[in-house]
């Protein structure tokens, strides 16, 4: 016959396997998988933050603990959803006022089971630590010794007799600013005067191309007349050379007509180099005066001037 203590003890045993079923099915539901994963910054992860895989809710997060120098964060995902061994946490804002989820990037070709995804593969929306430290990279590699330098060099330049230096420095600049006030007033009487200058040749165009048109002229004359001493010139050497005979006659008297026709001959040299040079300065004068007519008709060419013409002589063709 059983006793109520076996009735107890078999009712306490009954109860207590109930109690360990449920909470194992409550700790580890069915059709569910764990993944943890490792931060340093869990500010923005709370237990119940839904957990994503390609944008689909697949869990929650379960639970989070504190470890000597890092986060422990279990969550709780469907264990149909594939969680790869190379996978990838971001922790995103769910609106712009707050809130966050947790985002899994399944990446390899084996399940990821019971092993944990590293801190370096766990991204947090913004992380104090992370940054400080990222920041002490920047200057890491800078040599400090350098900008010390420069430091105290400028410092060193700034004391003592330096100090007269940049004061004469901006005494000059001052100088100079008042240099150029008073100069300003030059410039504009000589703005003035070329004004009035532009304004009189534009009075006295008409005549200008009228001194231009007689200056071609004569500068066209004294052209033909100077091939016209050339050709003369020319036409005395071959009369020489045809008064050789006579020429023999005048031997004893040789040096004195050489003599005569080397003056006569000097005397047609030294016209032609005037009327040459007579020439050139008129050219000079011309193209002086038709560059002026070219600015006042804006790159126009003026009419057409005796220069402009070719008039064929003897011994020379156009």
């Amino acid at each position: 016959m059983q006793t109520p203590v076996f009735w107890g003890a078999t009712t306490l045993a009954f109860v207590t396997v109930i109690a360990l079923v449920v909470g194992w099915i409550y700790l580890n539901p069915p059709k569910q998988q764990i993944v943890t994963f490792y931060t340093d910054d869990a500010a923005s992860v709370h237990a119940g933050d839904t957990v994503r895989i390609a944008g689909i809710v697949v869990g929650k997060v379960k639970d989070l603990s504190i470890e000597p120098d890092q986060v422990r964060v279990r969550a709780s995902v469907d264990g149909d959803a594939f969680v790869g061994d190379q996978s990838q946490i971001e922790v995103r804002m769910l609106t712009v006022v707050g809130g966050y989820y947790v985002t899994i990037n399944s990446l390899g070709d084996r399940p990821l089971g019971a092993r944990p995804i590293p801190r370096d593969r766990v991204t947090m929306p913004y992380s104090l630590i992370q940054t400080l430290t990222d920041s002490t990279k920047i200057t890491d590699n800078v040599a400090a010794k350098p900008i010390s330098e420069s430091i105290r060099q400028i410092e060193e330049g700034l004391t003592g007799t330096n100090t007269d230096s940049l004061a004469q420095l901006i005494s000059t600049g001052n100088t100079i600013t008042q240099m150029m006030e008073r100069q300003r007033g030059q410039l504009s009487t000589i703005l003035e005067f070329s004004n009035e200058y532009v304004d009189q040749l534009n009075q006295n165009h008409e005549l200008l191309v009228y001194v231009v048109s007689r200056v071609a002229i004569l500068e066209q004359s004294l052209v033909l007349y100077g091939k016209g001493f050339a050709a003369a010139m020319y036409g005395i050497g071959q009369i020489t050379k045809r008064l050789e005979p006579v020429n023999q006659l005048y031997m004893p008297h040789r040096q004195d007509f050489l003599d005569r026709v080397r003056g006569v001959l000097g005397e047609f040299q030294t016209i032609a180099d005037r009327n040459g040079a007579l020439v050139r300065v008129l050219r000079r004068v011309r193209d002086r005066m038709e560059a002026t007519l070219a600015a006042q008709n804006q790159g126009t060419p003026p009419e057409l001037f005796a220069t402009d013409l070719c008039i064929p002589t003897e011994g020379s063709r156009c």
